[in-house]
């Protein structure tokens, strides 16, 4: 603004900078120049249609779009050009373009929505009349809207967990967590379970009973908001000890949801919850009083369920008696 009369100014260009300072601990400053051209006041000096104007547009809208048109008033004759700032939602990057003869704005460069969400920079419009020079310039913003262009992404390629056999149904075992950069709806995820793909019983052990088809959700669920994978009933090392299945990572989009998946194992660690079994229920044997000490009168043989070698090594003992038989095997 001027604080005094420029009459006296008249034909002249003032020229200067204009500084601006944060209010840090360290203060930092831009500087940028000013030129003000003092003009007759009969000079003629273009003017707009209106104060401002607005354009909103897809962040898929094609390069070479045209958006619209700034307009001066009638009669008036000037030539535009689009006045850039020094940030890119200021159109550093000459992202959009403004024809020179006609005004019209036009997109040069492809959007991102995730990258800017809005552009906001000045139109210029310059007149020559009698030798003199004058400009004017209006605000201008395009809005951009968002559009499901990314799918969501989970934060590693394969999880990996372990939950102990006999654990009760509802354990939570393992959160999946996936993001989605897109706005609003489009970038909402939410959580599902997928195929199983490894699933491997051991039809020998006794203990395994199969009660129809087996399923990812027969096995294990998911909290659609969290992630978080629990168990549907109890796990069993004996009878599978491991599962390899999928999750599906989809976006709330009204039309044309996008989904990525992921692959989860998930390994049964094996609990001593089964005790060694003889083969039969009575043994028998004989000695002769002439056989020498050492002398095999029986083998006893017995079977353990469980999966690990650990939890399967036996010890014998004779009952009744505190005497340790020193041979101890793997059933």
């Amino acid at each position: 603004m001027t604080k005094s009369a420029v009459d006296h100014l008249q034909g002249t260009v003032l020229s200067f900078f204009v500084k601006a300072t944060d209010c840090g601990s360290a203060p930092k400053h831009s500087l940028v120049s000013a030129f003000i051209q003092v003009v007759p006041p009969d000079s003629f000096i273009p003017s707009f249609s209106q104060p401002q104007y607005s354009f909103t547009i897809p962040e898929n809208t094609a390069v070479g779009t045209v958006l619209g048109s700034v307009y001066i008033g009638p009669g008036q004759t000037g030539f535009f050009t689009a006045v850039p700032g020094e940030t890119t939602d200021s159109n550093q990057g000459a992202t959009f373009q403004v024809e020179k003869e006609t005004g019209l704005i036009c997109l040069l460069k492809p959007l991102d929505y995730e990258e800017v969400s809005s552009f906001r920079f000045k139109v210029a419009t310059t007149a020559r009349k009698d030798l003199i020079e004058t400009v004017s310039t209006v605000d201008l913003e395009v809005k951009i809207l968002d559009v499901n262009d990314n799918k969501p992404v989970f934060e590693t390629n394969t999880y990996v967990a372990t939950v102990m056999e006999g654990m009760p149904s509802g354990t939570r075992v393992i959160q999946v967590r996936a993001l989605d950069p897109d706005w609003g709806s489009n970038g909402q995820v939410t959580y599902s379970l997928g195929l199983l793909l490894t699933y491997n019983p051991d039809l020998t052990k006794d203990t395994l009973s199969l009660a129809g088809p087996v399923t990812t959700s027969s096995i294990f669920a998911i909290d659609s908001k969290t992630g978080w994978i629990t168990t549907v009933a109890q796990m069993d090392h004996e009878a599978c000890s491991s599962y390899s299945f999928e999750v599906v990572a989809s976006d709330l989009a009204e039309s044309q949801p996008l989904s990525s998946t992921t692959v989860v194992t998930i390994s049964v660690l094996d609990v001593n919850d089964n005790p060694p079994r003889f083969e039969r229920e009575f043994y028998r044997g004989a000695v002769k009083e002439s056989d020498p000490l050492g002398e095999v009168v029986a083998v006893l043989r017995t079977k353990d369920l469980d999966g690990t070698d650990q939890n399967r090594l036996v010890s014998f003992y004779i009952t009744g008696d505190h005497n340790k038989v020193k041979k101890c095997c793997v059933a």
